[in-house]
């Protein structure tokens, strides 16, 4: 009688184990994480930066519109004058993931903003807070000379 407690117990443990795996969430999907980046550079390409903040998970802030400034004055780009998005990779995605408690999903856009490259990485972060940009880091590569500039952001 004890060792069939005992399959029995270990069997309900590993059955709710999997119930709450799967309880986590689908993941952040492909196609919505693009989508929503895409939203959130449109909302920066026309300056509207209040609805940019939108798109900010609740637990990072951050003045986009002092950062992005700084950016085009450091770089010389104008994100006005239009942003064309090269390529969109989702890099990775989670589940979960313990620093932010919830799905996270890393993409990385390769654009071009005038005459510059731009390579930005975005974390979008799904949890319990709410759901949005975490993370916004760049790295600029210049067409016509080898320089480099990384800069890491939003709410650090």
């Amino acid at each position: 009688m004890k060792y069939s407690f005992k399959k029995l117990l270990v069997l309900t443990i590993a059955c709710l184990s999997l119930c709450s795996f799967l309880s986590c969430g689908n993941g952040i999907k492909d196609d919505e994480s693009q989508a929503y980046i895409n939203d959130f550079l449109a909302a920066i390409e026309a300056e509207d930066y209040d609805k940019a903040k939108d798109f900010l998970h609740p637990w990072r802030y951050g003045d986009l519109e002092a950062y992005f400034l700084s950016t085009e004055q450091e770089n010389n780009v104008d994100f006005q004058s239009g942003i064309e998005i090269e390529k969109c990779t989702v890099v990775s995605s989670t589940l979960y993931d313990s620093t932010v408690g919830g799905e996270k999903c890393v993409l990385t856009i390769r654009m071009k903003v005038g005459d510059e490259t731009l390579h930005l990485t975005f974390e979008i972060v799904n949890n319990n807070a709410g759901y949005g940009i975490y993370n916004i880091s760049y790295d600029l590569y210049s067409d016509t000379e080898l320089s480099f500039n990384k800069h890491s952001t939003i709410g650090n």
